[in-house]
């Protein structure tokens, strides 16, 4: 015996569609009735609500993997921390097996820029330190990086002036690092800031770091300079000279340290 179906439960799919338009275009209609805009803050409030322990839980959790990689980037750091303790320590026991003097040490005396002057003269920069600061003439000056900056030329009681890298007249010993070649950095009316009389078979390329050398009592070695920028073609067949990019910005020196 067959089952009767009533009409409304043969079309329930259609009903409930039509419903739901007429739900939704009576909900626009009276989109700025006051019950719907209550009915409507009810709603955000309550979302917003659940929302800020969802929001919680998110963060809570990227805190945590945050935290782990934060983990394993300092252990990785402290690991090469401790093999460069290690490379300087066994350094400096071989050097002295062999008779090698130690490194020279010094402090350094910071100091605020109170004006920096660029004329045909000489390019420069006053600081407001000075000998009652224990500054001393030729005393190298780098910057908050240790980059190079330059030396002390002249000094008073509370200030001192310092000869920049960038003058024409700068002269500097500096090392290329990776081919260990040594040169006079200088400043080149056309070419810029070059390294002269560069051996012909020196392996420089661009790009690589240069510091200086340590082969004077002014500046000790290692102190950053620059890049290599460019190698020029080789000079009477035994000679070439290198190009550098400085690494100090000097139009934005607020404050240097002197080295004592």
């Amino acid at each position: 015996m067959a089952t009767s179906v009533s009409p409304i439960s043969r079309y329930k799919s259609l009903v409930n569609l039509v419903s739901a338009i007429v739900l939704s275009l009576v909900l626009i209609a009276s989109n700025n009735s006051p019950a719907l805009i209550r009915a409507r803050g009810i709603v955000m409030d309550a979302s917003a609500y659940l929302y800020v322990p969802i929001q919680w839980v998110e963060t809570l959790f990227t805190i945590e993997k945050d935290y782990h990689k934060l983990q394993q980037s300092h252990v990785k750091a402290q690991i090469e921390l401790n093999k460069y303790k290690n490379l300087v320590r066994e350094n400096q026991r071989l050097r002295n097996l062999l008779g090698f003097k130690g490194e020279k040490s010094f402090d350094v005396i910071p100091a605020n820029v109170l004006s920096n002057i660029g004329s045909h003269t000489m390019n420069s920069l006053t600081v407001d330190q000075g000998s009652q600061d224990g500054v001393k003439l030729l005393s190298g000056v780098v910057d908050a990086q240790a980059q190079l900056v330059g030396k002390i030329v002249a000094i008073s009681p509370n200030t001192a002036l310092v000869q920049l890298i960038n003058d024409k007249n700068f002269r500097v010993s500096v090392r290329e690092m990776r081919s260990r070649d040594v040169g006079i950095l200088s400043y080149n009316l056309k070419k810029g800031y070059i390294i002269q009389d560069v051996p012909r078979n020196a392996a420089v390329i661009a790009g690589d770091s240069v510091v200086t050398s340590g082969f004077s009592d002014i500046f000790p070695e290692h102190i950053f300079v620059g890049w290599v920028s460019e190698i020029s073609p080789v000079i009477e067949d035994y000679v070439k000279s290198v190009q550098v990019d400085l690494a100090t910005d000097f139009n934005r020196l607020e404050e240097v340290f002197i080295l004592k």
